[in-house]
């Protein structure tokens, strides 16, 4: 069963860091992390992201993607919504979120991990397959 999580207009734009709560569970994570990626808030997108070169160089590549989008897929990709497919707990810290977003509709994975500044994502798992 599919279910749509949130619309781009739930989030909201922030000044700093401190303005991001932490993410209490993997599906938070995911979203904050996408619904940040989706608007070109990259660094919301940031702050949801598990920290080191690897995953800071992927998400370069997606903020880069993102305005090589013309100006219409821009306002599409904002005000998309995120639809988990499925939430798979690997192990009491890793989870693997399928979802599409409304605009595009490819089917993707991402897998969030719980860290001591609460739950992240992990890129390196996303890009390499290694799920």
């Amino acid at each position: 069963m599919f279910r749509t999580v949130f619309g781009s207009d739930y989030f909201s734009s922030c000044g700093s860091d401190q303005d991001f709560a932490p993410a209490d569970n993997a599906l938070v994570a995911a979203q904050q992390f996408l619904g940040g990626c989706l608007k070109g808030d990259f660094k919301q997108a940031g702050y949801y992201l598990q920290p080191d070169s690897t995953n800071n160089a992927q998400l370069a590549k997606l903020k880069e993607a993102y305005y090589h989008n013309n100006s219409d897929q821009r306002v599409e990709y904002r005000s998309a919504n995120i639809i988990v497919q499925n939430d798979e707990a690997v192990s009491p810290t890793e989870e693997i979120i399928t979802y599409q977003n409304s605009y595009d509709k490819i089917t993707r994975k991402l897998k969030s991990v719980k860290t001591d500044q609460g739950w992240k994502v992990d890129l390196k798992y996303t890009f390499s397959g290694n799920l």
